[in-house]
């Protein structure tokens, strides 16, 4: 295990991050030699900590936060690792809500920075996403964390989160078409590999899929392990109340505020609840109250998020079909008499065909963007193609500037909505707040 750097050999924070991003480059590789070569130098950390660990196409986020923010207001010292970050990197690796501080980020990559580079010297590559996972890894060891609820970055069975033996459950959340070019281009090759997240003898949870033929198999991967599975708890959720600001649910006979939009949140508080079960059949204590408390201080950034309500002001980072419908769906129940205006940007690699198809018609102007990322898609591009749907169409490259446009434009009952892509929700959470 090596050694803690010297003190003239420490990065700030921002030298830290850009030595993280310049491994961006690389890209996303799935395969496990790197981390676990990254994992060994550090005599493998992620050895050390229990694990609730989480994979699926969308979803995977809403529901490690419940989870997280449930066993935290059971008392217990929780890591959380999730991806992307829509305003400040650290929100990737957090303890009890709370982001890892700037100088325990800076002090742990500089431990981790002289094992990349003799690795490189080796030919062997670490990725950005490597090296945050294992600073991640080596900040919950340090902390203390009882459990760490670890989403998986990109598929499941080759990702970099996937070094760890086992876990005290799998979760599985919603399973769609998304990063088809590595996963692969049908549903179940792609359930496939968030299905290689299963551990041996394990515990595994199921979402309510809504393909059977995905959750037959999802029930079936999960026996060939001999893995105990455990079905999401929807039938026993009642609906009371949904408005545009979350829901409010009866579940065995407590009432539950659900602090997030749109009916797709019930799914995955269904998800997050059989986890939860799971961990509470294996010792770990979590009450009612804490489960009504934790999911009620739940806060996930760029989900259909309102940021003001004069104007309604929406941002939403959804960017594949099922991202998309969950936001139509939502515009429809609740704003589907009001004018909404809409920043729109997205990246050109999605199905921005579809998401024009789907959100366009609904929008009474619609400026496109561009986030500030190199993989996004023209404003002119974008345009061209929503004013097949709807005819006040504009481009505005700069993110800020079609926003004050919208905004000029938006009466205090009107809907001003920010979507299309993390990317852009992480320039307008800047800008807007």
């Amino acid at each position: 295990m090596l050694g803690k750097p010297k003190k003239s050999d420490t990065m700030n924070y921002n030298e830290a991050l850009n030595f993280i991003h310049s491994r961006d480059k690389f890209g996303s590789r799935p395969g496990m030699e790197r981390i676990e070569a990254l994992c060994n130098a550090f005599d493998n950390p992620q050895d050390k900590l229990k694990y609730v660990h989480v994979a699926g196409t969308n979803g995977k986020g809403s529901t490690c936060h419940m989870i997280a923010s449930v066993l935290s207001e059971s008392g217990y010292n929780v890591g959380l690792f999730t991806s992307p970050f829509v305003v400040d990197f650290r929100e990737r690796i957090q303890i009890n809500g709370e982001m890892i501080p700037q100088a325990d980020l800076a002090e742990i990559v500089s431990e981790v920075k002289p094992v990349v580079e003799k690795l490189s010297k080796q030919g062997i590559e670490p990725t950005e996403f490597e090296i945050i996972t294992i600073t991640a890894f080596l900040y919950f060891l340090r902390q203390n964390c009882d459990i760490v609820v670890l989403e998986v970055g990109l598929g499941g069975l080759l990702d970099s989160t996937n070094i760890i033996k086992k876990s005290e459950v799998s979760v599985i959340t919603s399973i769609s078409l998304d990063h088809t070019n590595i996963l692969g281009d049908t549903l179940l090759k792609i359930a496939e590999h968030k299905c290689g997240i299963f551990k041996e003898g394990g515990n595994v949870v199921g979402y309510p899929q809504p393909d059977f033929a995905v959750e037959r198999f999802i029930k079936d991967k999960a026996k060939e392990k001999n893995c105990k599975y455990y079905p999401h708890e929807l039938s026993k959720i009642r609906l009371v109340r949904e408005e545009i600001d979350g829901s409010t649910i009866i579940y065995a006979g407590c009432t539950f505020k659900i602090p997030l939009t749109g009916k797709h949140q019930l799914y995955n508080f269904a998800t997050a609840v059989a986890a939860i079960n799971v961990l509470k059949q294996n010792g770990w204590n979590v009450t009612y109250k804490s489960l009504i408390d934790g999911i009620s201080k739940v806060k996930v950034p760029a989900r259909t998020e309102i940021v003001s309500h004069s104007p309604l002001t929406i941002i939403d980072g959804g960017h594949n079909a099922e991202g998309v419908d969950a936001l139509c769906n939502t515009l429809v129940k609740f704003c589907a008499n009001r004018k909404i205006i809409a920043v729109f940007g997205m990246m050109r690699d999605k199905d921005y065909s579809y998401a024009v198809k789907r959100l366009a018609p609904l929008c009474d102007r619609i400026y496109t963007t561009e986030a500030s990322n190199p993989r996004t898609l023209d404003a002119k591009s974008l345009a061209k193609e929503a004013k097949q749907y709807c005819k006040k169409v504009r481009p505005e490259p700069n993110p800020e500037k079609a926003y004050n446009k919208a905004l000029k434009k938006a009466k205090d009952d009107d809907v001003v909505l920010v979507c299309g892509s993390l990317y852009l929700a992480s320039d307008a959470e800047k800008f807007i707040k």
